[in-house]
């Protein structure tokens, strides 16, 4: 674990704030679920908490069931790291962070096709040319997003079946 050098005291109710420094690091936001466990050396661990990545298996499916329908590159993350990822080269992308401009992307709430590529995860290019990206919205909160990448047009029937996917995962997550 890295130190931040930071020390806050329990208040009377059992509370600890969490620095402003190290909720724009993590990109946590108000309201945003955390989970809390203790390790074997008695120490507490906070980890952001994301339903959809307990169903990680299911993301997995989904854009594999994504990339046989349509033929593009699927990407489901949540709002941090990608959890499922299917054609070639996305697959290796499972498990990384994912970008700054991808996040600020997602949070705009709305599905695109960006003029430009936006970078999947961070300190990897994108290899594609065209994106739809669509994002998971569950009882008004980001919980992520689904993207199909191509250096061929995304049709307009494939960007319906990305938003479809995304509204069955938000369905499953209600």
């Amino acid at each position: 674990m890295k130190e931040t050098g930071i020390v806050r005291r329990i208040d009377e109710l059992g509370r600890v704030v969490i620095p402003k420094e190290i909720r724009k690091t993590l990109k946590l936001k108000e309201g945003e679920q955390m989970e809390i466990f203790t390790t074997g050396d008695k120490s507490l661990v906070l980890r952001r908490y994301s339903a959809l990545s307990a169903g990680a298996d299911f993301s997995q499916a989904y854009c594999d069931a994504l990339t046989r329908a349509t033929g593009k590159g699927a990407v489901i993350c949540d709002s941090a790291t990608v959890l499922g990822a299917s054609g070639a080269p996305f697959k290796e992308l499972v498990g990384e962070e994912i970008s700054d401009k991808l996040y600020k992307t997602l949070d705009d709430r709305r599905a695109v096709a960006p003029q430009a590529p936006v970078q999947i995860v961070r300190n990897k290019p994108v290899e594609c040319k065209n994106q739809h990206i669509v994002p998971l919205i569950v009882g008004g909160d980001l919980y992520g997003g689904v993207m199909l990448c191509s250096d061929a047009v995304i049709t307009a029937t494939e960007a319906r079946l990305c938003a479809l996917a995304a509204d069955l995962i938000a369905a499953t997550l209600e």
